[in-house]
């Protein structure tokens, strides 16, 4: 098994060392930066996937996926 291949299971102690070492603000910024970045390569992956949708299709995608819709199709119950 790779490093790549290895389950995340928890913060590393030096970035935990670190962010424990940043104010609430600085935290609270950093969230916001890495959800707006998330945001931004998720409707940029999903234009290029789908060219022929409008902003508002891409836009309504983005928020699904933000929202817990993973993109797949439901489950068939029986």
């Amino acid at each position: 098994m790779t490093s790549a291949d290895e389950l995340i299971e928890g913060v590393h102690p030096d970035v935990a060392r670190v962010l424990r070492a940043k104010s609430g603000m600085e935290r609270l910024r950093l969230a916001h930066e890495t959800w707006q970045l998330v945001r931004d390569r998720l409707a940029a992956f999903l234009a290029s996937r789908h060219p022929d949708w409008p902003k508002a299709e891409i836009d309504r995608a983005v928020a699904g996926r933000l929202l817990g819709d993973s993109g797949r199709a439901a489950p068939i119950s029986r």
